[in-house]
């Protein structure tokens, strides 16, 4: 086998490798619940939101959110690409308007569900949404 013959299967194996490009999906999302924390601490729902049934992509290799959901965040950080064995991570970290004061906004995608749909959460506050993600 030459070296052009080498060089195109080497370069055929890397191209067909599920992991190469995998960082370069875009995750589609629906929300499925709205939720916050009550004072007492506890969970309540958010009956009739206008959150449910949205839908918003992830660029997953830069955290970046496209959708009226979660669309004035800005500067995420992908925490983890994730894996089989680990979900994927994006935070956005703002600073508030008070001395010292900063918001921390959380995505987490299951990579590691059974199946095509992946279960995320996306926290905010006390906001918690819900969902799934292909």
């Amino acid at each position: 086998m030459n070296r052009f013959q080498l060089f195109v299967v080497f370069f055929c194996a890397v191209l067909s490798s599920p992991n190469v490009f995998a960082v370069d999906k875009t995750y589609r999302c629906q929300v499925l619940s709205d939720a916050y924390i009550q004072n007492n601490g506890e969970l309540a729902l958010v009956r009739d939101s206008s959150r449910i049934d949205q839908e918003f992509a992830v660029v997953k290799k830069t955290g970046e959110v496209i959708g009226d959901v979660m669309d004035s965040l800005k500067n995420p950080k992908v925490v983890a690409y994730g894996s089989d064995s680990n979900s994927y991570k994006v935070t956005w970290m703002q600073k508030s308007v008070g001395k010292n004061g900063v918001f921390l906004d959380y995505l987490n995608i299951e990579e590691s569900a059974y199946g095509s749909q992946k279960p995320f959460g996306f926290f905010s506050g006390r906001l918690l949404l819900t969902g799934v993600c292909e």
